[in-house]
Parts: C-alpha cells; sequence; structure tokens
C-alpha cells in the first residue's frame, strides 16, 4: 500500500501542469507573436507567420508580456494540436534584466519555438491550427499561463 501510494505521489509530481493549476500567484502572462516587435493575438484565429532560419530550419517568433510575478522565471512556450506537440517546446530560464518595461506590464521577445532544424518543409505546418501557449513559473512560486489558437503561414507565399 505505501509503494503505491509513493509512486503515485511521484507520478503526479512529474506530471505537466494541467489548465487547473494554470493561475497560482496573482501574476498573469500573455502570449503574442514575435519579431521586431511584439503583437497581440486575439484568443483564437490568430495568425503565426513560419520564419525561414539562415540555417536551413524553420521556426515561429513569439513573445510574451508578463504582470504581476517576481521576473526570476522560466517561461516556456509550446505549439499543441489535439493535445500532441508540433515542434520542439521552448523552455528559457530568465531574469529582470532580460525583460523590457511594456506600461504595467514587462515584455520579452523574440524568443522561438522550433518546428524543425532536419529534414524542414513548410508545406507540412501551413494552415495547421494550433494552440500557443505560454507559461510562467517564477522562483517564489507564482504559475500563469496563456494560450492562443493560431494558424500556421508562410508570409514568402
Amino acid at each position: 500500500m505505501r509503494l503505491a501510494l509513493a509512486l503515485t505521489i511521484a507520478l503526479g509530481a512529474c506530471s505537466p501542469p494541467g489548465p487547473t493549476e494554470c493561475g497560482t500567484g496573482s501574476g498573469s502572462v500573455e502570449v503574442g507573436r514575435g519579431g521586431s516587435r511584439i503583437r497581440s493575438l486575439p484568443p483564437s484565429g490568430g495568425e503565426l507567420d513560419i520564419v525561414r532560419g539562415s540555417q536551413g530550419g524553420i521556426h515561429v517568433l513569439v513573445g510574451a508580456w508578463v504582470e504581476g510575478m517576481d521576473l526570476d522565471l522560466t517561461l516556456s512556450y509550446r505549439l499543441e494540436e489535439a493535445g500532441e506537440l508540433v515542434g520542439a517546446p521552448s523552455e528559457i530560464p530568465l531574469r529582470a534584466a532580460l525583460f523590457a518595461p511594456a506600461g504595467e506590464r514587462y515584455v520579452r521577445h523574440p524568443d522561438l519555438i522550433v518546428l524543425d532544424n532536419f529534414s524542414p518543409s513548410v508545406d507540412q505546418y501551413v494552415g495547421r491550427t494550433v494552440d500557443l501557449t505560454a507559461e510562467a513559473v517564477s522562483a517564489d512560486g507564482s504559475h500563469a499561463c496563456d494560450t492562443r489558437s493560431v494558424v500556421l503561414t508562410d508570409p514568402g507565399i
């Protein structure tokens, strides 16, 4: 019985946070499109451009606004389609100096999510509707996330 309880606790600690766990503390995060400047995205129906990298890979540029949180935090980004990851999630440990003030909030951009580094084919991603999530976990235990439904586009077309 003790072994089963210990395994349950251990496995629970390794599970990714669920939607109900997103929002401990008073802070918030808002995900946006990156690039030369960060842009807001609607809750659904936004577009996210696929970028062809200089070394042959493809990725998307993202960013986030953080408010009411200790800026000694880890910021994670991911794309999901029907619960499955699209590309490689990004996790960035940050400190206050890596954010810029933006009114009441602080902004971080551009960051990227790599779609494919090895055999990139933009065609396999264009037109797909994915959930873009930014998640912030601060050193003081605050946790916030934001998800937007976006369509991957190819600005080169």
